[in-house]
């Protein structure tokens, strides 16, 4: 029977080499080329007869009637990732996606026996296939029975497409290779097919992968002319001259919360940083905003144009651009939007001038919000120092109050103010000690029976002056451009809170306070009820 079997096998192998000798025989052709060494079996002629170049069959031959892209799905040309999933498909989720090079990224690459393709578009894929070790290299052929990638049997090889949040934790699948091609070690070329079973899911995603490094087209070169009826904000809305950032919400916007707000370097501090086709935005004023703004993955600095179609940076379309507005604790998990660029200039690689609005949707909303920004790096403007004269109608004690001598705090506390309890107190060195932090910038802090508090000038300063400051926020998560204040202790404190505080008198000797006359009133979580207190100190 061995003999039998074995004489069989030469007669086959016989055939085979005078089929292909003349022509015929299987379809299933190596597919592998090695630009290094093209690897040809050529077979004998008599002289001055023409050599014939024959394909050695496929080590793992390609079967018929396997899944394959329908006729027209796919481009003719250039590079693409064609997905169809099944209806039930955990990962596909029953869509047909097509990607090329005009809309995303696409990569390939290899280590050893192992494939990785990679989708950044609109949607982001990973791919990874591993044939079987008894294959020794990369090369064209069907491969099946294939589990999950990570976790495969070297001998039998893996499949797995994941993405968008989406993964199989089994996977049964088979990976067909109608071409590869390497450069060195490399990949160069790739035609691939998949399909893998998630879960033993009867449903089943199939994948066609064409890949060539030498196709670079179809990337979008820049910024599209400015549509003219894009959004812009009103000539009235925005201030006539300066640095400025405008935010215009509407009811129904998560992340500006209907609000309008105008930024300026009087109001606030506008700062704006620039990476590699990137401007960064950053306010800190009464709320604080972090913007975003990318290029297309080409361009080394933003240019004047649209930037249409784009999502939430990072997790943007690299060939399209990115966009993201978040802050005062509010972000999208998903947006669409556009910016513009109105007008730009660089000075080498520093930004010297920008002009930019936005309109971005969040998690799916149909009200948007928008944005205008307008920067200078030689705008001077500086915020006002503290306002004199001090308005008369501000809190003082009443008159019945005599102050004693030497320091003391003296504090009234309305009824139903949480941090005093309603009380009056009395704090002298004669019934508690004073702890005064004076070596501050533009900000004092002093500590009194179990209380502390915190009075911080505007960032403009470099000490603190006599006069008003106003619209205070909780120290030190205040507006840094109008300064911040905060009175606290005895296991009471505010989680928010506004106020103000008036220096009557100061002085210092060589950088450090020496003496403070001071008033100040806070009111808690947004409520009526006031803490307010009047402090003398001198060292």
């Amino acid at each position: 029977m061995t003999s039998l079997q074995l004489k069989r096998g030469l007669a086959t192998a016989l055939l085979s080499a005078l089929l292909a000798a003349c022509g015929g025989g299987s379809s299933n052709s190596a597919g592998t080329t090695n630009t290094g060494a093209n690897t040809a079996i050529s077979s004998g002629g008599s002289a001055g007869q023409a050599l014939v170049q024959v394909a050695p069959a496929l080590q793992y031959p390609i079967p018929d009637g396997l899944w394959s892209a329908p006729s027209g799905a796919t481009p003719a040309t250039g590079n693409y990732i064609y997905l169809q999933s099944d209806n039930g498909d955990y990962i596909g989720s029953g869509r047909t996606l097509l990607y090329t090079n005009a809309d995303s990224v696409i990569t390939t690459s290899n280590n050893g026996l192992k494939i990785n393709a990679a989708v950044q578009g609109n949607q982001s894929w990973n791919g990874g296939f591993l044939l079987p070790s008894a294959a020794g290299s990369l090369q064209a052929g069907y491969f099946q029975n294939l589990t999950r990638t990570p976790f495969a049997d070297p001998a039998i090889g893996g499949v797995e497409w994941s993405g968008e949040g989406r993964g199989c934790n089994q996977i049964k699948g088979w990976v067909i290779i109608d071409k590869v091609e390497l450069t060195g070690t490399a990949i160069s070329a790739l035609d691939l097919r998949f399909e893998q079973h998630c879960e033993g899911g009867a449903p089943a995603l199939h994948g066609q992968i064409h890949w060539n490094k030498a196709d670079t087209g179809g990337q979008t070169g820049g910024p599209q002319t400015i549509p003219a009826n894009l959004w812009q904000a009103a000539v009235s809305a925005v201030p006539a001259s300066g640095n400025y950032m405008y935010l215009e919400s509407r009811p129904g916007d998560y992340v500006g919360a209907g609000k309008t707000y105008t930024y300026t370097q009087s109001n606030a501090s506008l700062k704006l940083n620039t990476q590699t086709g990137f401007l960064g935005v950053n306010v800190t004023g009464d709320q604080n905003w972090t913007g975003s703004f990318k290029g297309m993955k080409d361009m080394s600095q933003l240019a004047v144009g649209y930037y249409p179609g784009l999502s939430r940076y990072p997790f943007n379309n690299p060939v399209l651009g990115g966009l993201d507005w978040s802050g005062d604790g509010r972000g999208c998990n998903n947006l669409n939007g556009w910016f513009a660029v109105d007008k730009i200039s660089y000075s080498g690689a520093t930004l010297t001038a920008v002009d930019l609005r936005f309109e971005q949707y969040c998690d799916g909303s149909t009200v948007p919000l928008r944005g205008q920004l307008h920067w200078v790096a030689n705008d001077t403007t500086t915020p006002p120092g503290p306002q004199i004269p001090v308005p008369a109608n501000l809190w003082k004690p009443a008159d019945s109050f005599v102050p004693p001598a030497g320091n003391f705090i003296y504090l009234v506390s309305d009824s139903g103010d949480y941090i005093g309890g309603g009380r009056t107190q009395l704090l002298t060195p004669a019934n508690t000690s004073f702890t005064s932090i004076s070596n501050l910038t533009a900000a004092w802090r002093i500590g009194a029976g179990g209380w502390w508090g915190n009075f911080v000038g505007m960032n403009s300063l470099s000490q603190l002056k006599p006069g008003y400051y106003a619209d205070l926020q909780r120290y030190p998560f205040h507006n840094p451009v109008r300064g911040g204040m905060d009175w606290s202790g005895n296991g009471r404190g505010c989680n928010k809170l506004t106020g103000w505080f008036v220096v009557d008198n100061v002085s210092y000797a060589l950088g450090e306070l020496t003496s403070i006359d001071l008033r100040f009133e806070q009111h808690c979580e947004g409520n009526v009820p006031a803490m307010r207190g009047m402090i003398h100190w001198a060292k």
